[in-house]
């Protein structure tokens, strides 16, 4: 691995083809400097990289030593569904059986809901009513095994 150097303000990096020593001379033939031009020219040896996973973690330099984060796991993105997805995604996920979508369908307290998911073109996860209607089918019985269920089942793009 190539040595790594750094100064006061720079992160390590391999030395330039060009130093400047400190009575103004340059170099220019990196094989060729010597521990006491690198250093004249303001250049210290990096200490060796820490051990880490670049799949899911990342150096970092903090002036003088390297440190390791983890790398954040990004927000998924979900799919969008058209309506017969989410009910699927309902039935399959939620436990809700054919008898259920029904009995569902003709609830008083679920007509708000069905006309708004008639109105819709697709169901996004986010949409501020979807976790809220999937609660509430879960609360009257139709979804058995709960909104969370069909909430973490989501598909993700």
């Amino acid at each position: 691995m190539t040595k790594l150097y750094h100064t006061a303000t720079t992160a390590p990096a391999p030395l330039p083809f060009r130093i400047r020593l400190s009575d103004g001379r340059s170099r220019t033939d990196p094989a060729s400097f010597t521990a006491e031009e690198i250093a004249d020219a303001g250049y210290i040896a990096a200490p060796p990289q820490p051990d880490h996973d670049p799949a899911t973690q990342r150096l970092t330099w903090g002036g003088a030593a390297w440190g390791v984060e983890d790398i954040p796991v990004p927000d998924p993105v979900y799919q969008p569904l058209t309506k017969i997805g989410f009910m699927r995604l309902c039935m399959f996920l939620g436990g809700m059986t054919p008898d259920m979508l029904v009995a569902a369908r003709e609830a008083p307290e679920l007509k708000a809901m069905w006309i708004m998911l008639d109105m819709a073109e697709q169901v996004q996860r986010d949409d501020p009513e979807v976790a809220p209607g999937l609660a509430l089918l879960a609360g009257l019985g139709h979804l058995p095994l709960g909104a969370q269920a069909v909430l973490d089942g989501w598909p993700a793009a």
